[in-house]
């Protein structure tokens, strides 16, 4: 396997990804008529000195720069002295239909094909899309019922732009649509995604004081992410040794992982040019913090002890972030360190239950599919707090993630996960039930998670079927090629 380049690979496909407290997703569409010249316009991005789409390399020295910030922060109790570190950096993809724009593009340029041909063999599900894929195979809603910026026009391709403040990131977004030729070459989907009333962006943001750095059902996001050999510290795969994973599962390789059992694709037929790169499954996902808070709210009918309690056991961790498999009963003692080396041998299921998020997304078994089957995520909340005091009376008003996952097949990783474990109502073991987190069930029904006593008797029956509380909203597949690939290959003179 050649060694990876951090110098070629777009700068969000790792750990950490972009430092950021706002992320902006911009969707666009490729207008007919203008393919060869958006391909030129996409060499432009990374061939001058300024490089507006961002490598890894690029993206660790901000990391530097805001770490060290950070710990010089730490020594200075007044707000007003604190060093406050400047960052936007800015990423690139494209839909199977936006491929295929930029080839037509390539063609009346005289370049050499992208041979997407073989794409429905390497990679089924990019070439299907996220709206053919989603309903029939992985039981999302309805096309018709997605916000309209999903349904309304063919998104060729995917901006995403992420910094330190708002300003910054817009302005950074504004820059790069006149590169691109906005709006005469690329043009806006006519279409919103509430609560963001603006056609085609949707924008996040970190939640902010004592709620940074979780989601809005109130969990610490982020943890056990893959850990990448020659990008991750050694301390940090010292630290979680289930999480070492290799740099083929996240992007393309022309040595690629192997593949989940009864998965039908040949990654070995991508064309060349895509080695290095990656595959992103963005999914916009609601989440109904009220409906959350009254299944919670059944703890006792579930043989819990607080509804912090059940809400743990469904997720698999207490909204700390500490694994219910460490802290069974109760949240961690104030100032535990945060110990994300834990596996589930031996662990009662009535401590962690089968069905548990993260221990249904991921089992932390050693090799296999387990280890194949993993993503870098690295997307960000989106829409004001919920205020149980005072509830929300705009149906506009709505809030959850906006989700963006990176890896080198679709097929082994996100849609393997999803289809086969989120939604199986037989993984790890028959009668688990779903994720009551992420699961969807067949035709759009009620969701179960069997629940146990401490004699393993099931409390099914107690907890009962019960509502998604997350649902999602509309997404598409992209391909995020690498930096040579946008320079020498997508791109055109």
């Amino acid at each position: 396997m050649a060694e990876f380049n951090p110098d070629d690979v777009q700068g969000d496909l790792f750990s950490r990804g972009f430092p950021k407290f706002t992320e902006v997703y911009y969707f666009f569409h490729i207008e007919p008529g203008k393919e060869k010249e958006f391909c030129q316009k996409v060499k432009t991005l990374i061939s001058g000195e300024e490089k507006h789409i961002s490598s890894i390399s690029k993206v660790l020295e901000d990391w530097k720069q805001v770490d060290g910030a950070a710990a010089k922060n730490r020594t200075i109790d007044d707000t007003a002295n604190k060093e406050w570190v400047p960052t936007v950096n800015a990423l690139i993809a494209f839909s199977k239909p936006g491929l295929d724009s930029i080839q037509a593009g390539l063609a009346l340029a005289g370049r050499p094909s992208l041979d997407l041909k073989y794409l429905n063999l390497s990679d089924p599900t990019f070439d299907m899309g996220m709206a053919d894929d989603g309903p029939d195979n992985l039981n999302d809603p309805p096309v018709d019922s997605w916000d309209p910026l999903f349904r309304t026009t063919v998104i060729d391709g995917l901006l995403k732009v992420a910094g330190s403040d708002s300003q910054i990131v817009n302005d950074k977004l504004d820059h790069l649509k006149r590169i691109l030729g906005h709006p005469q070459v690329i043009t806006d989907i006519e279409g919103n995604s509430p609560p963001s009333l603006t056609n085609s962006k949707l924008e996040g943001h970190t939640r902010t004081g004592q709620h940074r750095g979780h989601e809005h059902f109130g969990f610490r996001d982020g943890l056990s992410q893959p850990l990448l050999k020659g990008i991750n510290s050694e301390k940090a795969l010292e630290a979680d040794p289930y999480m070492q994973t290799d740099q083929n599962v996240i992007t393309v390789s022309s040595a690629p992982p192997e593949l989940q059992d009864g998965i039908e694709a040949d990654p070995t037929r991508r064309p060349l040019w895509m080695v290095n790169g990656s595959f992103l499954a963005f999914r916009k996902l609601e989440q109904d913090v009220p409906r959350w808070i009254d299944l919670c709210n059944r703890f006792k009918d579930a043989g819990c002890k607080s509804p912090a309690h059940l809400g743990a056991k469904l997720m698999g961790r207490w909204p700390s972030g500490y694994p219910v498999a460490k802290f069974p009963d109760e949240d961690a003692p104030p100032n535990t360190p945060l110990d994300n080396n834990f596996h589930y041998k031996g662990v009662s299921k009535f401590n962690c239950p089968f069905g548990a998020h993260i221990r249904k997304v991921n089992p932390r078994t050693p090799g296999g599919a387990v280890t194949t089957a993993r993503m870098i995520r690295n997307g960000i909340p989106y829409g004001t707090d919920f205020d149980p005091a005072n509830p929300p009376t705009d149906p506009n008003d709505t809030r959850g993630l906006l989700f963006a996952a990176y890896q080198s097949c679709l097929e082994n990783s996100f849609h393997f996960v999803q289809r086969t474990w989120s939604n199986g109502e037989s993984f790890p073991l028959s009668k688990t039930g779903h994720d009551a987190i992420s699961g969807q069930a067949k035709d759009r029904g009620l969701l179960y998670t069997t629940l146990h006593n401490e004699d393993d008797g099931h409390l099914v029956p107690g907890l009962g079927q019960f509502q998604e509380s997350c649902v999602m909203k509309g997404g598409e597949y992209f391909f995020v090629p690498s930096i040579s690939a946008l320079k020498n290959t997508l791109g055109c003179d």
